[in-house]
């Protein structure tokens, strides 16, 4: 694949202008021949399969459900689970089950398939990304079709939170390796929607579950169409040929004007950040890291580049009621950049750039090429980087030939509504790393004291000392910087404008939880 290289002025230009050659100042959609109750979602990439604890998608809200369910406020409450009860010393949790659940090929939903999803994920060979966020259970049993019992090693607070995933039917998994099972292109859940058809490359399509335990879906028909280029989406969401899509900033102040579409600015726990790959040398040492974090004006950023769809970002925790707002923010201050990086001996030459020992300082950073904010952000700190003596470049790929852990820097994406161990211990604890782990720790960040609040952080129930904890790991984070936290980005949806029903809440990354209450959308013109 070939790599581009892509400027911040050319992408902002085009994006401008192919949007706008789409109907000029139309104010009506171009094309609407849809069915008249189905929902087209405009996709930004594929999946290489759907089944749950081995990949995350946006499906997954639609297809299956857990024994506990997010609810409005991002808290876990019982879904699949009628109600649990939990033993004085925190270890034993027993859930009973809400009876008469059935999967989408007609068979029972029992104690003993949630017995099986949770086993499966600690399952080695199946190399689930969840595992670290079961290993604190000792045991899983099912008493009875509708009694399942779960044993921990040491108290464990944020189970009920894990405990959302999607249970999976062990009778669809019989004589099967799961990495390789049928059902992974073709899912059975217990969700408002069924799968109906993967046609590659186009489009995968969703019927609703007419049996589905929960509120009925309006919408009887939900297409996800897979569209990489998100200036093409911005296009057919303006004609009308897809009715949902996520915009970037540039796209979304275009399209507001239309009267057809209604635009959803909604607050995330998404944040955009440069990940330091420590395997690199430059990276070791921390005068360094924080060097860059200086050279960064935050808020120019997100006046700039996100239009104001975002604030500045300074820590993984920043939407979450453990946030401290005390740490160091690395506020935008390039002569202190410049200080550090002469600590670290990197001296500034006749050519405006620094050198140590004869090597230049110069390294890439590289971006997902189908995300042009990601893109543009990536070059907006390159030629940040250049004026205090880096040389700096950015390669915007595909993903089918991108890797993080071999990366100089990458343009990263994370982000959590949820508990705070939710995408930080899986992102920062050594034992984390993506070359030895299913873990995400893709930058092979080491930190002894981060690792100890990690763990901590998990098994301390009271809340004022897990509140402490995480405000600690805040702290040891900024001093011992893994990313150069950039901005949160607002999740901005366009909407056909006869979409009702849809109930906002704090979202995950790249605006994910969007769609967790389709069911109860519905066409109020149809």
């Amino acid at each position: 694949m070939k790599k581009t290289h892509i400027t911040f002025a050319f992408i902002s230009i085009f994006c401008l202008l192919l949007v706008g050659c789409s109907g000029g100042n139309s104010k009506t959609p171009i094309n609407e021949a849809h069915n008249p109750n189905q929902l087209i979602y405009a996709s930004e990439s594929e999946y290489e399969n759907l089944n749950p604890i081995l990949e995350e998608t946006n499906l997954d809200a639609l297809i299956f459900r857990g024994l506990f369910r997010f609810d409005e406020n991002n808290e876990p409450k019982p879904d699949i689970a009628e109600s649990y009860t939990r033993s004085n010393n925190g270890l034993t949790y027993t859930i009973k089950l809400k009876k008469g659940i059935t999967f989408h090929d007609g068979k029972p939903l029992t104690a003993d398939d949630a017995a099986f999803t949770i086993n499966a994920i600690l399952d080695d060979h199946n190399a689930s990304f969840l595992k670290a966020d079961f290993n604190e259970i000792k045991s899983v049993e099912n008493k009875s079709d509708e009694e399942l019992i779960i044993t921990l090693k040491e108290p464990f607070t944020p189970l009920l939170d894990k405990l959302t995933v999607p249970i999976l039917p062990k009778h669809a998994f019989e004589g099967q390796d799961m990495r390789t099972a049928p059902f992974n292109q073709k899912p059975i859940g217990a969700g408002p929607y069924k799968f109906e058809k993967w046609d590659k490359g186009n489009s995968l399509t969703l019927k609703a579950y007419d049996h589905f335990f929960g509120t009925a879906p309006s919408i009887e028909t939900v297409i996800f169409k897979f569209i990489p280029d998100s200036n093409v989406r911005a296009l057919q969401l303006q004609s009308g040929e897809v009715d949902i899509a996520l915009l970037d900033p540039v796209q979304a102040e275009k399209l507001k004007e239309l009267d057809n579409l209604q635009i959803y600015d909604i607050p995330t726990a998404d944040y955009r950040a440069i990940l330091y790959n420590l395997k690199k040398d430059l990276w070791k040492d921390v005068n360094v890291r924080k060097a860059f974090n200086y050279a960064i004006n935050r808020s120019q950023l997100v006046s700039g580049l996100l239009k104001g769809y975002g604030k500045e970002a300074y820590s993984p925790l920043q939407v979450n009621e453990f946030h401290n707002e005390n740490i160091e923010k690395y506020e935008y201050n390039p002569k202190k950049a410049e200080q550090l990086l002469d600590v670290a001996g990197w001296k500034k030459e006749e050519d405006g750039f620094r050198y140590k020992n004869g090597e230049k300082l110069a390294f890439t950073i590289t971006s997902p090429v189908s995300d042009t904010v990601r893109v543009n952000m990536a070059n907006y700190a390159a030629e940040e980087f250049k004026k205090i003596g880096a040389d700096v470049s950015v390669d915007a790929l595909d993903w089918s030939v991108i890797s993080i852990e071999d990366s100089d820097a990458f343009m990263i994406g994370w982000g959590s509504p949820y508990d705070a161990d939710h995408h930080t211990y899986i992102l920062f604890h050594a034992d984390q790393s993506s070359l030895t782990s299913t873990g995400y720790n893709f930058g092979s960040y080491s930190n002894a004291k981060v690792d100890k609040l990690l763990e901590q952080g998990r098994t301390i129930t009271d809340s004022t000392k897990r509140k402490a904890i995480y405000q600690d790991f805040q702290q040891q984070l900024a001093n011992d910087p893994a990313y150069n936290f950039m901005a949160y980005v607002n999740a901005i949806y366009g909407l056909n404008k006869n979409i009702t029903g849809i109930s906002e809440r704090t979202l995950g990354h790249h605006g994910s939880g969007f769609l967790w209450n389709v069911e109860e959308w519905k066409w109020n013109d149809r």
